[in-house]
């Protein structure tokens, strides 16, 4: 029998405390029948482990060039080499994988079962020895929420039983919980394919589509959230075994009564409150001055001459790369004003960042934990950078912008995407973003910011030329 492939949509309601938000993708390889299956559960979460709800989930097999559409509530696709079939089984008994993993401490656990009963966790350390148990009696259908908290760093093993059933995770734990403690919530969400009433099979988006373990899949996601509907970045991989990705939507919060800024132009930008500062939520895209003078486009290099460059076969849209200015174009050279503060080609009310000011994002960022990945307070640049266009970097540099297997991307809402920068040509796109500072270092060299798809901090202080084109975001005066 042809490998099967069940897909299982987990919606999830709970107040979104928090504006940054990710959706955790939960691998679990199951058997079924006389047949290899593997069964995906989606479920949404925020920045600090609550579930937020899916509004659909597009899978693709880009190997067999196929794509299906999950809507809620239509939840359960199996597909095999001789079609699809509906797929349910009977007392449903399932954990994930904790999230985080490697954890500091806490960490949490979905428990999704679909007849009630009776159910005993227990955690032992890797001798056996029993470091934490809880029975639960009796734990209703549904999706559960375990909140696990251990004192001691160590390699621990989560089992849940229930009426003969067990079911297990491995845990590392890297910090101190406060003691060893087990805890579980109500129900944060349903078992929608068995408690739900089931549509008929023409509105369940069962179609004859084949499947195979390896073949190339990409998954998005998308949430409504405040109305507006958010999708996640596209993941592409072959799909072989058990794992976890995240996911992350990013929903930023713009700045008090400046929602929004409008070039000469006419486009219109997102603003988004980072600590004390009001940034710019995308890179400038105009080709005029708030005076209301041009900026040529280039196709030459120059340290005295503005220009602006459009990579117009770039993959990422112009409305997330924005142009590529030299710095007498981002400092509007016919004024010949050059100094920290000055407004350059930003819009009336904003201008480009100094040097100063670019540290003092950094500086922030490095002094809030939500912000940092890992356990070093410089690695900050997963949480500036997009959630989508960064080229992959092994997983030996989970917090490198072009991993997102472990730690999610933009967490800050800054959003950087990496457009690369010119210099008689288009160098580095979807491996750098560089940023224009107003700061002059000596004779045609200033100071410029960027970010690297395999580098985990920020560089502010980077000698740069003149006539190279860099990306520019406008800071609130």
């Amino acid at each position: 029998m042809a490998p099967l492939l069940a897909l299982i949509v987990c919606f999830k309601y709970n107040d979104m405390r928090r504006i940054f938000t990710t959706m955790l993708l939960c691998c679990l390889m199951v058997t079924f029948l006389d047949a290899q299956s593997t069964v995906i559960t989606f479920t949404g979460r925020d920045s600090i482990n609550h579930h937020i709800p899916l509004s659909r989930v597009v899978v693709s097999n880009l190997t067999k060039g196929w794509q299906e559409t999950l809507l809620w509530p239509d939840t359960v696709l199996l597909m095999s080499a001789t079609g699809i079939e509906d797929y349910m089984q009977q007392d449903e008994f399932v954990l994930s994988q904790n999230n985080p993993n490697p954890f500091d401490g806490t960490t949490f656990v979905n428990l999704q079962m679909s007849e009630p009963g009776d159910v005993t966790i227990e955690i032992t350390d890797i001798t056996g020895r029993i470091v934490g148990a809880k029975n639960f009696s009796p734990l209703q259908p549904g999706i559960h929420e375990i909140r696990i908290s251990l004192a001691a760093a160590g390699i621990y093993f989560l089992t849940a039983r229930k009426n003969g059933r067990s079911a297990s995770v491995k845990m590392v734990n890297r910090g101190n919980g406060g003691g060893n403690v087990v805890s579980i919530s109500d129900i944060v969400g349903t078992n929608n394919f068995l408690s739900l009433p089931q549509p008929p099979k023409a509105h369940r988006g069962i179609i004859d589509n084949l499947f195979d373990l390896g073949d190339q899949m990409e998954f998005v996601g998308y949430a409504v959230i405040n109305g507006e509907e958010l999708e996640s970045r596209h993941v592409m991989q072959a799909l072989y075994v058990s794992q976890t990705i995240i996911f992350s939507f990013t929903y930023a919060k713009p700045c008090p009564n400046i929602p929004t800024v409008t070039d000469k132009d006419g486009n219109v930008y997102n603003t988004v409150q980072i600590g004390d500062q009001c940034w710019m939520r995308e890179n400038l895209r105009t080709t005029k001055y708030a005076d209301g003078a041009s900026i040529p486009a280039g196709s030459t290099w120059s340290n005295t001459d503005p220009y602006y460059y459009d990579y117009s076969n770039s993959n990422i849209p112009l409305e997330e790369r924005g142009y590529l200015y030299n710095w007498p174009a981002a400092m509007h050279q016919s004024t010949g004003i050059y100094y920290p503060g000055s407004q350059g080609i930003c819009p009336t009310g904003w201008h480009i960042p100094s040097g100063v000011e670019w540290a003092q994002l950094t500086d922030y960022l490095s002094s809030q934990e939500e912000y940092i990945c890992g356990n070093d307070s410089n690695q900050i640049a997963k949480a500036m950078v997009s959630t989508s266009w960064w080229d992959y970097f092994g997983f030996e540099w989970e917090c490198a912008p072009g991993n997102q297997s472990v730690y999610a991307n933009n967490a800050s809402g800054f959003g950087a995407v990496p457009a690369g920068y010119w210099c008689n040509g288009f160098y580095h796109t979807n491996k750098h973003a560089y940023f224009w500072t107003s700061r002059v270092n000596y004779n045609n060299y200033v100071y410029g910011c960027y970010l690297q798809w395999n580098t985990l901090t920020v560089k502010t202080d980077y000698d740069a030329t003149k006539f190279y084109g860099y990306s520019v975001r406008c800071l609130h005066d």
